[in-house]
């Protein structure tokens, strides 16, 4: 009896949780994109490929931290894309994401695995 009592407490807990915050889910599900990489699967050349200056992020979502910028000048290698962010490295190392609607030709089209 003790471990059907245990079984049902935590559905009874998991069905409020759900029912109780999806926002809460969902700035977890955000969160979670936040400090991840992309592997390195365009192959084109590296080129200054930003419109305008940029925010680097740590992931592909708006709400992920801006640790750095770049500007025009800046020569970038283009790593792979999810979600409407570029993974990409540059010149000077930094690695991080941006929003394709910053880069030349809308970022890469490689598609990030996993």
């Amino acid at each position: 009896m003790g471990r059907k009592m245990r079984l049902l407490t935590t559905g009874a807990a998991l069905a409020l949780a759900v029912q109780m915050a999806p926002a809460a889910v969902a700035a977890e599900a955000r969160e979670a994109a936040c400090g991840v990489s992309g592997a390195n699967l365009d192959q084109r050349p590296n080129g200054q490929y930003f419109q305008q200056p940029v925010s680097i992020r740590t992931g592909p979502a708006w709400e992920c931290r801006v640790f750095d910028t770049a500007t025009t000048r800046n020569a970038v290698d283009y790593y792979c894309t999810t979600d409407g962010f570029t993974y990409l490295r540059t010149k000077t190392r930094v690695r991080g994401w941006v929003w394709n609607g910053y880069l030349v030709d809308g970022g890469t089209n490689v598609q990030c695995q996993g």
